[in-house]
């Protein structure tokens, strides 16, 4: 299955809104999206369930969520994970400062871990990968805790964003030293996957378009898969009051839905003969032990 290029289109952030859901189910009835990840502590995480029942084609992974949304576990094994309220470090930063000064360890992130698979597995689902809101999964002590958890769950298959278009997206130099962060935690968080026994996807794209993925960005995608199972991250859906009150700046999901579902687009798929597929199709239809390639 991976001597040409297939592709799997996941939308992230499942759950987030009602808008995002809306988007997510549009896209895939009428666009290239196959996947999608599932915030399970998202405020619209009961109608995602529901969109995910009714579109049994549409694969669903766990996106954990450790910043910016309400903790799943019990606020009595957190500790100092979670403020007054049960809320979770408001972003990337504040978690990372968080576990590095010790403020929280192993014991409550992976109380919280736990939770969230719990959650979508209670809901019926058996997720077809995993991922996490700012690719937090892959921070050092982090990564351990998700890689046991991921096994635990019956999970196979486990983000390793090292992207192969970031370089064009990337506007900034801030931007571009998280990038390049990022590429190194990728890079070791590879061999710590594979090492595990579980696999992810051989090419990976999408990052240094995140929350901008335009038409013409996605057509250059497209002309540049490689043989292997790639993996385009995307964010859709239809804004919506709770979602533009919560992010001012920095995603346009509804350019980012309207680019999945361009003409364009669709008939450049077409003419690729290019397979879309989930994750699931992808081991399933797989006769190899090993059915996804693995970064070198």
């Amino acid at each position: 299955m991976t001597d040409s290029p297939f592709l799997v289109v996941n939308a992230d952030d499942l759950g987030l809104s009602e808008g995002v859901n809306r988007g997510i189910e549009h896209c895939f009835h009428q666009g290239l999206l196959r996947s999608a990840s599932l915030m399970p502590n998202g405020p619209a995480f009961a109608q995602a369930v529901e969109v995910a029942a009714r579109n049994p084609g549409l694969g669903v992974g766990v996106h954990l969520s450790l910043v910016d949304e309400q903790a799943v576990a019990p606020r009595d094994r957190l500790g100092r994970l979670v403020d007054a309220q049960g809320r979770l470090p408001g972003s990337y930063r504040e978690f990372v400062a968080g576990w590095l000064g010790r403020r929280f360890g192993p014991r409550e992130v992976g109380a919280e871990i736990a939770a969230q698979l719990d959650r979508v597995r209670e809901a019926g689902m058996q997720p077809t990968h995993l991922d996490s809101h700012q690719h937090l999964h892959l921070l050092p002590g982090v990564l351990t805790l998700v890689l046991a958890a991921a096994r635990e769950a019956g999970i196979g298959v486990v983000r390793v964003p090292h992207d192969q278009g970031a370089p064009s997206g990337v506007t900034g130099g801030g931007r571009r030293v998280q990038m390049s962060v990022l590429g190194s935690l990728a890079w070791w968080g590879g061999r710590r996957v594979r090492r595990a026994g579980l696999l992810h996807a051989d090419w990976f794209w999408g990052l240094g378009q995140s929350g901008a993925l335009d038409e013409p960005g996605l057509l250059a995608i497209l002309d540049r898969l490689c043989p292997g199972v790639n993996e385009l991250m995307c964010h859709p859906g239809f804004a919506d009051p709770a979602l533009t009150a919560r992010y001012q700046w920095g995603y346009h999901w509804d350019q980012e839905a309207g680019a999945l579902c361009a003409e364009r687009v669709l008939r450049a798929v077409e003419e690729k003969g290019l397979p879309l597929v989930n994750f699931a199709q992808v081991l399933a239809n797989s006769g190899h032990e090993r059915p996804l390639h693995v970064l070198h």
